[in-house]
């Protein structure tokens, strides 16, 4: 075997070092996931909700450890698109569960209403973009297809969701919708106070 290392050696190297180089990426991508605790933090996240859009009749706030619910009556000439009602999320990351929460009834659509959501008991709220332990909810892309893109990612087709991502470590969130889930906010004393959602 000796011998034939020795008479070979460049055909031994063409073969361990890609095989050596390949060991040493898949290490490096699954470092960060390997030393990141997962998300202990609910999220909460509204679907079919377009915030950005100035004429988008309906609000989803978290003002003074509350989630509010506002609904601004369209003038005449956006009545036209018929806006739909968005819809409310929970997802607790430690039981891997979304669970909607229903929002307030409009009774009157010429009227304004400002009222509070009822179904999210905890005592603090957050609306920073990121958790205390660190984790975002973010747009996830996927490369998808084949052993080395789900290895080190990339490829040409992709799949996305939102997920709860902190550095290269992600967890995928249920019932987020692709191209229109919102951010809304962190139920913080769950954890804390061992409240279960």
């Amino acid at each position: 075997m000796k011998a034939f290392l020795k008479e070979n050696l460049v055909l031994a190297a063409g073969i361990a070092l890609p095989l050596l180089l390949t060991l040493i990426f898949f290490g490096a991508t699954q470092m960060g996931k390997a030393t990141t605790e997962p998300p202990l933090y609910s999220v909460i996240f509204a679907t079919n909700y377009y915030e950005n859009n100035n004429n988008y009749p309906y609000r989803i706030v978290v003002k003074n450890d509350e989630v509010r619910f506002a609904y601004y009556p369209p003038e005449e000439k956006d009545t036209y698109r018929n806006w739909q009602k968005p819809r409310l999320f929970v997802y607790n990351p430690v039981k891997n569960m979304s669970h909607e929460i229903e929002l307030p009834a409009i009774d009157d659509p010429k009227k304004k209403i400002d009222r509070r959501v009822d179904g999210i008991s905890a005592q603090r709220l957050s609306s920073l973009k990121e958790s205390p332990d660190g984790f975002v909810f973010d747009y996830d892309y996927h490369g998808g297809g084949n052993l080395m893109t789900e290895l080190f990612g990339g490829g040409y087709y992709s799949r996305s969701r939102y997920a709860l991502r902190k550095g290269s470590y992600s967890v995928p969130v249920p019932k987020s919708e692709r191209y229109n889930s919102e951010f809304i906010g962190w139920i913080i004393d769950e954890h804390e106070a061992g409240d279960e959602q």
